[in-house]
């Protein structure tokens, strides 16, 4: 994620390319041509980058057939970036499916998606673009009511954007429309209308009107010296950006002009499209016709005929008209799956906070009763260890009454040891914390430092019979063994020592001891010997 939220030093250009790629798109595509491509940084960029080249290659009619360009930006925009991203690159994209030709159904889908996924875009002439390239895929599948329709929204946008020229480019195509489905009413209102703003606009777009505008006059017009005019005005409009003479030989076919007519089409070239090759021998047709050449002009219609079946066969079997019809029942398919979905997890919700709130309750029961067993063994526990207190401070009160020839370095141990224990009990007595982890401690604290009882006891052996203390320390005993044998020397026996230091090696620790001092495995008890050993000290 972090990486995706980096960008290169690139990233400003691309930012600033975008400001101004719709005024000056050759500017832009020289500024991205500079940029290079391993230097840029994460899909996002990459993205942006690839979309931004599509445009700028677009807008300087540099026409692509493949998607090596715009590929990153398909990938990246399909589930991520704005509504304007997804809004241009499905544009792009189906473009380039128009570029590939025979490809129209590919490109409607682009533009179906375009105008769903960027329907909250501000890009208000990409939109303008999309509708306005539907409406030419409608005119070649004859869905004249949706052609007019998207022509008409798309003029409305390139209005509302100043563009003059594209806004009467969509009348023209509306007039078109109109006079093919032999509506001259609306075919006139929208003549009008493109006549009021024809001074704004191109060479190129004049010369469009016109095309349209001899159309209409070559199906409604009666007057001979008006459509002548109109011809005249057209070519001399349409000699510098190419004139459409199927357009021209078929006004001077409504006059009767067959030779012009014949002239016309001898003008114009190469037929690039089945529509055109339709028109052509239609005309042709016609011409012959007028002429007097029965047997041509029969021959030309029967071609015409078979032409308009392949093209209507053609048309019947593509899905193009389809389009949209899927994509709105996808819409709803998806609707309704997002529905149930919402159902779905709201029950799974339901069933997941009801499991929780049980298992809540049988955890905490299960918590209280193991709080119950717990409080029940720290109190056992806390007992077992306050009995021991009882009984060490008893036994060694008793030691201390029954050993009055001990020096009084060895009686200060046994009373602070004493004292000690007392002390706690005066401390606790008042108490009512038997089952208390802190006291708890406070015992086990008390009963682990008995090894600080034996090393004050060893010292003060050490102080009053330090010959005692050096015997032991040559027969190599360590400090807690001569401590251990303190023990013995303030007159406990083997089991009271045992039972005082509570440890299951005291068997091992007395044998020990007793092959250090050089005692045989059976005879003097290791009590008698160390209390011989003291009384010769």
């Amino acid at each position: 994620m972090l990486s995706c939220s980096r960008h290169s030093v690139h990233w400003e250009t691309l930012t600033q390319v975008e400001t101004f790629i719709e005024e000056q798109p050759d500017s832009a595509l020289t500024a991205l041509q500079r940029i290079d491509v391993q230097e840029l940084a994460g899909k996002e960029e990459r993205a942006k980058y690839a979309l931004l080249l599509s445009m700028a290659l677009d807008k300087n009619y540099v026409d692509k057939t493949d998607f090596e360009v715009l590929q990153p930006a398909i990938d990246y925009y399909r589930s991520h970036g704005t509504a304007t991203d997804k809004l241009r690159t499905y544009y792009y994209e189906g473009r380039i499916y128009q570029n590939l030709q025979k490809h129209d159904e590919l490109a409607m889908q682009c533009f179906v998606k375009a105008v769903t996924e960027g329907a909250t875009s501000d890009d208000i002439l990409t939109k303008a673009r999309v509708l306005f390239t539907q409406g030419r895929i409608y005119s070649t599948i004859y869905e004249w009511d949706k052609c007019i329709a998207t022509y008409l929204e798309a003029a409305e946008y390139f209005k509302s954007m100043g563009k003059t020229s594209s806004y009467v480019n969509c009348i023209a195509n509306v007039i078109n429309a109109y006079t093919i489905i032999g509506d001259s009413v609306q075919a006139e209102k929208y003549i009008a209308l493109a006549q009021e703003n024809l001074d704004g606009c191109s060479a190129k777009i004049k010369a469009h009107f016109y095309s349209c505008y001899l159309t209409y006059l070559a199906n409604y017009g009666q007057d001979e010296n008006e459509i002548r005019t109109a011809i005249n005005d057209y070519i001399n409009i349409s000699s510098t950006s190419g004139t459409d003479w199927l357009s021209v030989a078929n006004a001077y076919l409504k006059i009767g002009d067959a030779p012009a007519a014949m002239d016309a089409l001898s003008h114009h070239g190469e037929i690039l499209n089945t529509s055109q090759r339709l028109k052509f021998h239609a005309l042709l047709s016609q011409i012959y016709k007028l002429e007097g050449r029965h047997k041509e002009a029969m021959d030309t219609y029967e071609y015409y005929v078979a032409l308009t079946d392949s093209m209507e066969y053609a048309r019947v079997e593509s899905d193009i008209q389809f389009v949209e019809e899927k994509h709105s029942l996808e819409l709803r398919n998806l609707r309704e799956r997002a529905r149930n979905n919402r159902t779905l997890l709201i029950a799974l919700l339901l069933v997941i906070t009801i499991s929780s709130l049980l298992i809540i309750s049988r955890y905490r029961l299960k918590a209280k009763t193991a709080e119950a067993e717990l409080a029940k063994r720290e109190k056992e526990r806390y007992m077992q260890l306050y009995t021991q207190m009882e009984q060490e401070r008893d036994s060694l009160t008793e030691l201390l009454e029954q050993n009055k020839e001990l020096n009084q370095t060895a009686k200060n141990a046994l009373l602070e040891r004493i004292g000690l224990l007392n002390r706690f009990f005066l401390a606790n007595i008042t108490k009512d914390a038997k089952t208390s982890k802190e006291v708890d401690k406070e015992i086990e604290d008390l009963l682990e430092n008995k090894e600080v009882f034996m090393a004050s006891t060893r010292m003060a052996f050490a102080g009053s019979h330090p010959h005692f203390i050096k015997h032991l320390e040559r027969c190599g005993l360590n400090e807690w063994e001569m401590g251990y044998c303190c023990l013995y020397a303030l007159g406990l026996k083997g089991k009271e020592v045992g039972e005082y230091i509570q440890m299951k090696s005291h068997f091992n620790n007395s044998s020990d001891i007793r092959k250090k001092l050089g005692l045989p495995e059976h005879g003097t008890t290791l009590g008698t010997h160390i209390r011989q050993l003291l009384s010769e000290a």
